[in-house]
Parts: C-alpha cells; structure tokens; sequence
C-alpha cells in the first residue's frame, strides 16, 4: 500500500469515528445556561407534585354478587370521608369515591378500607401525582383483594 492511500484509509476512519468517540463519564462540557425564572433549577418529581384526583374503584371478577362496604379515611386526622355499602354484580366495576372530594391540602395519605365476605382489606394511597387510582377487587375465586397503582 503506498503512502497516500496509507494516509487516506486513516483520514477516512478518523472522519467516520469521529462521532462515534465520547468523553467519558458524562465530562462533556456543558452547554446549558444557568437556571432563570423560566428554566427551574431542579426537575420537578411527580411524587412532590399534588394531585388529589384518584378514584376508588371497585371490581367483581366473581360469579356471584357482592355486597362491599368501603370506608375512605383521611391519616392526618383519622377523618372518614366517605363511607358506604355497595352491592355489585358479577363482572361488575364501579368508581365510588374521588378523593378530590376531600379538598386535599396538598399531598396527604387516605386509608381505603374494604370488607366483604367476612374479610378486611386496607390500602393507603397519597394524592401525589406518583400514585395512581384505588382498588378493591372480589377475585374470581371470590376473595377481597385490594391494591394501587403508582407509577
């Protein structure tokens, strides 16, 4: 191989690695500006972010009807918020409660509550915007079960 072809084959790799190289560890200099009133300093996270509406959701997967009282209980001042029986069918599902009804301060834990079938079942949800809806569920095996969604 001469020389000048030598000389363009590593012209030519240096051209196509060249984006390919990196700094390592995140050292690139940086080229954002400094925080302003428009741009905040710190990324906001959704678990310090308020949101009081969540729903409590009630589903039988069951093959029978189920009577379910459900009792919303407010943690900071041990406040029940709503508190009621429902009967429902198979296959059915029914929002029963918002916690935005509570006019939330803020963030604050509620208590759900549930007893069917001569069970107990509780779940604490926040009125974050990390946590999602309540809900109790009659399994199709016919068991109270209740739980969260958080993101």
């Amino acid at each position: 191989m001469d020389l000048t072809r030598a000389a363009s084959v590593v012209v030519a790799v240096l051209l196509l690695s060249a984006g390919c190289l990196g700094v390592p560890n995140g050292d690139a200099p940086s080229t954002s500006t400094s925080p302003t009133a428009s741009t905040p300093a710190r990324t906001a996270h959704a678990s310090d972010q308020p949101d009081p509406n969540k729903e409590v959701r009630l589903e039988n997967a069951w093959n029978r009807s189920v009577e379910i009282h459900v009792r919303v209980v407010r943690e900071t001042t041990n406040e029940t918020v709503h508190e009621a029986t429902y009967t429902l069918e198979p296959g059915a599902e029914r929002d029963v409660y918002n916690l935005s009804a509570a006019d939330p301060a803020g963030i604050e834990p509620f208590r759900v509550v549930a007893a069917a079938r001569n069970t107990t079942e509780s779940v604490t949800i926040e009125t974050s915007a990390c946590y999602g809806n309540a809900y109790v569920e009659i399994t199709d095996e016919g068991e109270l079960y209740s739980y969260y969604a958080i993101c």
